[in-house]
């Protein structure tokens, strides 16, 4: 297994960590992973990390004791409209609901769509749990946006994924989190090179937003084509079902040619390191490497 050389690409909040750091972790998870479920006999292999976390100013859309308050409020049409779209796609609201106070620390002046939809969010995953949503909304905006303050960014992030697939002949992708959306849009692209030309022929996303109709819109991903991948190229979905950012479904019922795992991980079940670990992630590595 040590032959086999896997590039990891994050999804956001990795401000507070850097490129070494990063690589370690996600290292160290997989590595403890492979050894619980497969042995401590069996070598680990490689993750290479391309960090773009120093790349997108932090998000306007947050809320919170250790974020910036009060900006969202003040958040144009067009992201509170994509906002308030993927919010209730993500927790859509029952017919009886009632006016809410919302979620603790929401700006008093922001609409009450969103106030209530993050409230919701709240009661399905757990306090705080909206917020989290709220968060990863705002840099997968960042992503997808055309405004002067975003320009060329997304294009950094794939540049940088780009350089580490071809330094490394990497065969294999994990993708957490707003990663696999990163990831797909370089797979629309045509920008990840393919199993005849040597390239990526496993994608393992983990904890992946991909089901939310509007991240789906924005990566021109039109009914009846849903998500879909090269033929010759495997995908296995990771998901916790009470991972906010998945909404807690997989991905099987918008890509067909996906294999949807359901996981626990215990008190943390977005955490990109509780992914790495799990059995699902250890044994499709380990039968990826058998094939090369």
């Amino acid at each position: 297994m040590s032959d086999l050389h896997v590039v990891g690409v994050h999804g956001i909040r990795q401000r507070d960590t850097n490129a070494i750091k990063l690589a370690e972790d996600w290292n160290q998870a997989l590595a403890e992973g492979i050894a619980l479920h497969l042995g401590s006999a069996v070598a680990a292999p490689a993750v290479t990390t391309p960090y773009y976390g120093n790349v997108f100013p932090k998000g306007r859309l947050q809320l919170g004791d250790e974020e910036e308050t009060g900006d969202l409020d003040r958040a144009d049409e067009k992201e509170i409209e994509l906002l308030v779209e993927a919010l209730e796609e993500h927790t859509p609201p029952s017919p009886s609901e009632q006016p809410t106070a919302g979620t603790l620390g929401v700006p008093p002046r922001v609409s009450p769509r969103v106030t209530r939809a993050l409230a919701r969010i709240d009661r399905k995953f757990g306090p705080r749990a909206g917020k989290m949503v709220l968060s990863r909304l705002s840099e997968a905006y960042g992503y997808f946006s055309s405004k002067p303050k975003y320009d060329g960014m997304a294009e950094t992030v794939r540049e940088r994924v780009r350089k580490a697939l071809h330094q490394t002949g990497a065969t294999l992708i994990i993708a957490h989190s707003l990663g696999s959306v990163v990831i797909y849009d370089m797979f629309q692209r045509g920008e990840i090179p393919l199993p005849a030309d040597g390239g990526v022929s496993q994608l393992i996303t983990c904890g992946s937003p991909l089901a939310w109709l509007p991240v789906q819109r924005e990566l021109d991903v039109r009914v009846p084509e849903k998500l879909h991948l090269p033929s010759d190229v495997d995908w296995l979905n990771v998901f916790d079902p009470y991972d906010p950012v998945t909404a807690g479904t997989g991905l099987a019922a918008v890509a067909p040619g996906v294999t949807d795992v359901a996981v626990d991980n215990h008190d943390d079940p977005h955490a990109s390191g509780r992914y790495l670990e799990q059995q699902a992630v250890a044994f499709a590595v380990h039968a990826h490497t058998s094939k090369i």
